[in-house]
């Protein structure tokens, strides 16, 4: 059996969910094919004895000040989703502090003086000046300014937050991007009712344009006749489209589910040597009660970040674990029973990180957590653990935070493009054009492919 659509949709992650509403906004008959049983990729969410559970660690870089509020309310959806605000706090040994207002008490006044004309100078920047820094590292830019241990530890911290990358591997010019969206919107916040109010928005829409779902079906193949794509094979059955648009991995969607010898050669070279960003485990525990009130923080034990992971490559664990930190039922009430509260966590690793580290880095990073929240094994309900690589099955990219980093040679014109060589055939997500943090880098990629090829 055939089923014939103007356009067809690999992938709901959240690039391919804003891509496949803006088509079916637009009047395109169109089919969205996931292959897990639910919708939203990284941005996905699951419930466990009354908890709204995210598969990931999120807060939203703008809100609803970002592309995702731009996406809904280009086609017509007003206000869908409600966040709750929040100004990003860090910790150093346990001790909190805002960046960049609190480091004028602990680094020396020089140092507090070139962070500050640091942060200056890439805010008053202009646009082709930042892209000059697009294959320049991060860490090589701050050195400009101050070599300051504790200041590179703090833009360590923020880099790996926006980017998922450290500081000596991500792209100037990305952070810089990134940095300058988040300092003039001021929104960075948490959507109520968990991530999954986005993904229900995005996927309500799409419904209620006529487009189609099928969920837990997975694409076998992407059929080629004369350098066009012409159809996707899933399960037992042929669909048919003359335009494809992937969100399932640009180096699956060309090696695997197209085939190498459909493209030029210097075109499979190139997606083959792409580099991914870094993973992380992921913790979430449900709580008796609540034990505290931080909403977001990011923590760091110590200013040497490149001797930290030098140790841990070797599997010397660190008495203090960095981590990302986000309690989304301080944030959203409706997440958790009421009396009960739901904290996650992530630290960031290199793919490299040997898979049977996981469980240690895990009790460490409780170690590190219970420092914030005492207590918290004590009134544990439950604790759902992902390791290291655990976002692969799910998401693909060996379980990659992001997708294809953000570094030097990936970013600006460097990043791959949208409209691969092969006609009909388009890649959105965190993998080909956009810029911006995580859920806002694939959500402006979709944008990017409304705006230039449709």
């Amino acid at each position: 059996m055939v089923d014939r659509y103007d356009v067809i949709v690999i992938g709901s992650g959240i690039g391919g969910l804003a891509a496949a509403l803006c088509l079916a906004y637009q009047g395109k008959k169109l089919l969205l094919i996931e292959k897990n049983k639910t919708l939203g990729g990284r941005l996905t969410s699951f419930e466990k004895d009354g908890f709204k559970v995210d598969l990931g660690v999120h807060v939203i870089s703008r809100s609803d000040k970002g592309p995702i509020g731009e996406i809904l309310r280009k086609v017509g959806i007003q206000n869908p989703v409600s966040y709750t605000k929040v100004r990003p706090l860090s910790s150093y040994r346990g001790k909190t502090f805002i960046f960049p207002h609190d480091l004028n008490q602990m680094v020396p006044e020089a140092d507090f003086k070139a962070t500050k004309a640091f942060l200056s100078d890439i805010n008053a920047m202009a646009d082709e000046k930042v892209r000059s820094y697009d294959d320049t590292d991060l860490k090589t830019f701050l050195s400009g300014y101050t070599k300051d241990p504790f200041v590179h530890a703090c833009i360590w911290n923020i880099c790996a937050t926006y980017l998922c990358l450290p500081s000596w591997l991500a792209s100037a010019g990305e952070f810089m991007r990134c940095l300058r969206m988040e300092a003039r919107s001021k929104s960075s916040g948490y959507p109520e009712g968990g991530c999954a109010a986005i993904v229900n928005a995005l996927a309500t829409g799409i419904l209620r344009y006529g487009g189609q779902i099928i969920t837990g079906l997975a694409v076998d193949q992407i059929e080629v006749q004369a350098g066009s794509v012409t159809s996707v094979v899933a399960g037992e059955k042929v669909y048919k489209a003359s335009m494809i648009v992937s969100n399932a991995d640009i180096k699956n969607t060309v090696i695997n589910l197209v085939g190498p010898e459909h493209f030029p050669v210097e075109y499979v070279g190139f997606v083959r040597g792409l580099k991914y960003s870094w993973c992380g485990p992921v913790i979430r525990v449900a709580l008796d009660t609540p034990l505290t009130d931080i909403k977001m923080l990011t923590q760091f034990g110590t200013t040497d970040q490149e001797g930290y992971y030098e140790r841990l490559s070797k599997g010397s664990i660190p008495p203090e674990l960095n981590l990302f930190i986000v309690i989304p039922s301080n944030f959203s009430p409706s997440v958790a029973p009421q009396g009960r509260q739901l904290v996650c966590m992530s630290s960031p690793m290199p793919l490299e990180t040997p898979r049977e580290y996981s469980e240690a880095i895990m009790e460490a990073m409780l170690d590190t957590l219970e420092k914030y929240v005492p207590h918290l094994r004590e009134h544990t309900l439950w604790m759902s653990k992902m390791p290291i690589h655990g976002l692969d099955s799910i998401a693909g990219e060996n379980g990659a935070g992001i997708g294809i980093g953000q570094i030097p040679g990936q970013c600006g014109e460097k990043r791959p493009k949208i409209k691969t060589p092969l006609q009909g055939l388009y890649i959105v997500g965190a993998e080909a054009g956009g810029t911006g943090v995580g859920t806002e880098l694939a959500v402006n990629s979709a944008l990017e492919f409304i705006r230039d090829h449709t």
